[in-house]
């Protein structure tokens, strides 16, 4: 199956190469003139998080588990197990992320 995918995006490298070359200018311009508003917004963070047992949980974080979670239900059942770990740690870099962000603003 790796060998298939693989195969078919060298033979469209043609197709693929501009409209990715192509996306990546147009982000790079829009970055660039985007123009900031000047209002102050402050954002509700209280949103994201929901109440389970005594514990506050956000929801994000049990999106990314779920994800995880999934990918290595798959995995084993289909016996894939090097793309499961390697699948898995792209699964857990924002978990990983959003713990260190949390540990950070109650420090500082």
């Amino acid at each position: 199956m790796e060998n298939n995918i693989v195969s078919f995006i060298i033979e469209n490298i043609f197709l693929f190469l501009p409209v990715g070359i192509a996306g990546i200018i147009v982000t790079i311009y829009l970055y660039y003139t985007g123009k900031k508003d000047g209002k102050i917004i402050k954002d509700n963070l209280e949103a994201d998080y929901i109440t389970f047992l005594k514990y506050k949980i956000n929801i994000f974080v049990l999106v990314y588990l779920f994800i995880f979670t999934i990918m290595i239900v798959i995995g084993i059942l289909s016996s894939f197990y090097i793309p499961i770990i390697v699948g898995a740690i792209f699964a857990l870099i924002p978990v990983i992320l959003i713990a260190g962000f949390k540990n950070n603003k109650e420090k500082g």
